[in-house]
C-alpha cells in the first residue's frame, strides 16, 4: 500500500513540475503564428509566466488588419486534463456596436478530457450573461443568451437572429 502511495505520489509531483517548467510563452507564441495564418493578429501584449499559468495584459486583436478588441487580461492555465482561458475587460471595436454592446467584463473558455468533444463558454457583459457549447465532433454551436436591459432594448435586430425560449433566454444553434 505504501508503494502505491508513493507511485501516485511521485507521479503527481513529476505532472507538476512539468507543467510549472513547461515553456508556456513559446507555447503562446507558437499559438500566435497559427492564428497569424488564419489573417489573426496579437499585438501589444506583455506575457509573465507564472508557474502554473500564463498571464497577458493590455492584448490588441486585428482580425484581416482591422483592429477588432482590446482585452486587458488573458489568463491560460494549461493542466492536460482541464484547460481553461480567462479574458477579463474586453473592449470590442466601435464598428460592432450597431450589432452588440461593447464591453464584455468576463469572458471563460473550458476544456477537460471528461467532455473531449466539447468547449465550453461562459461570459458576462453589457450584453447580460451567456453560456456556449461549442461540440468539435459535430461541428455545431450552442449558444443560450440571458440578454441585460441594453440589450433588449438597443439590439432588437441581433436578438431577431436568435430564438426566444418559454423562459425569457434566446437561443442560437448552428452547425457549421
Amino acid at each position: 500500500m505504501v508503494r502505491i502511495m508513493k507511485f501516485f505520489a511521485y507521479t503527481l509531483f513529476f505532472i507538476s513540475m512539468l507543467i510549472y517548467f513547461m515553456p508556456k510563452i513559446n507555447a503562446y507564441y507558437l499559438l500566435e503564428n497559427t492564428l497569424k495564418e488564419n489573417s489573426i493578429i496579437i499585438s501589444d501584449e506583455e506575457l509573465t509566466d507564472n508557474g502554473f499559468s500564463l498571464d497577458i495584459t493590455n492584448a490588441s486583436v486585428f482580425v484581416k488588419s482591422i483592429k477588432s478588441a482590446n482585452i486587458q487580461n488573458i489568463n491560460i492555465k494549461i493542466f492536460g486534463f482541464y484547460n481553461k482561458i480567462s479574458l477579463k475587460n474586453i473592449t470590442l471595436s466601435k464598428t460592432m456596436k450597431s450589432f452588440i454592446p461593447l464591453h464584455v467584463e468576463d469572458l471563460n473558455i473550458d476544456y477537460s478530457i471528461i467532455t473531449p468533444f466539447s468547449v465550453n463558454l461562459n461570459g458576462v457583459g453589457e450584453f447580460g450573461t451567456f453560456t456556449a457549447i461549442f461540440n468539435i465532433d459535430k461541428d455545431s454551436i450552442k449558444l443560450q443568451l440571458n440578454p441585460s436591459k441594453t440589450m433588449l432594448n438597443n439590439y432588437k435586430s441581433t436578438l431577431k437572429n436568435l430564438v426566444k425560449s418559454e423562459n425569457g433566454e434566446y437561443i442560437y444553434e448552428k452547425n457549421i
